[in-house]
């Protein structure tokens, strides 16, 4: 695919998704940045990758988001750009990437299917009726709360990962890279809930007492930081996830 109609393409979609609620206007400015990235070297069929990753995943977030509107920092917005760049930033340096090298068809499904699994996990989850448990612990935490996990919520990733990898075989992709991509994808989505748990930044509100993800709760008061690193962030963790998905399936790769 043409640079030139890679871009055409990309800001088509970013402006659907703009009108759709889904991006806020930064977060199309950097979708259509990624999604030129990945179009230009993964031309139709990391095109349509990325789309199942984005249609599928702003469809599951707006549902859940409706009807779960008391949960963890539950997001009313659409996405903004570094929540763009975490979820696709790899994916977009594995299709370039691919240009010239089949392994970075692995490094783009990896981290496609990462982000899917992981969004999917935690949209899925919300439904569960039985509260999530902390990944390292295993104590009951509140739904939402980074590092909580539920079998629903697992089954779903794992899902979201093997759709992603099937839709990557049925395009073309070859046996082994969409066998390492799901493997990846699963793993990666596991290892940020690891992060989640131990070293990404939790705060506390002292006004509801409750957990938050922001320094900032969502009632307007000022929270606390009672675990891990303040600048390791939710955005941060997906990055160094979908990476690590991207990682992951590159090793697969070379030794299936």
């Amino acid at each position: 695919m043409t640079a030139a109609l890679a871009a055409t393409l990309a800001g088509v979609l970013a402006v659907l998704g703009r009108w759709l609620g889904w991006l806020d206007t930064p977060g199309a400015v950097a979708a259509a940045a990624v999604g030129t990235a990945v179009f230009a070297g993964g031309g139709t069929a990391g095109a349509a990758l990325l789309a199942i990753f984005f249609v599928s995943g702003s469809l599951l977030t707006r549902h859940t988001s409706r009807s779960h509107s008391n949960r963890l920092d539950a997001q009313t917005s659409g996405r903004n750009a570094r929540q763009v760049v975490a979820n696709g930033g790899c994916a977009a340096a594995g299709a370039l990437l691919a240009l010239g090298w089949e392994g970075g068809w692995a490094v783009l499904l990896g981290a496609l299917a990462a982000a899917q699994a992981d969004t999917w996990a935690t949209e899925i989850g919300a439904w569960s009726g039985r509260p999530p448990r902390l990944i390292t612990t295993g104590a009951a935490v509140p739904p939402g709360t980074s590092g909580g996990v539920t079998l629903l919520g697992s089954t779903g990733g794992l899902i979201g990962s093997a759709i992603m990898a099937a839709a990557a075989l049925a395009l073309g992709v070859s046996s082994t890279v969409a066998i390492a991509g799901l493997l990846a994808g699963f793993a990666a989505m596991m290892w940020d809930s690891v992060l989640g748990a131990s070293v990404q930044g939790s705060y506390h509100c002292a006004t509801c007492d409750a957990t938050s993800e922001q320094r900032l709760h969502t009632c307007g008061s000022k929270t606390r930081l009672v675990r891990g690193w303040s600048w390791l962030d939710n955005d941060a963790v997906n990055l160094i996830a979908t990476c690590s998905g991207g990682a992951v399936a590159v090793a697969l790769w070379s030794v299936l």
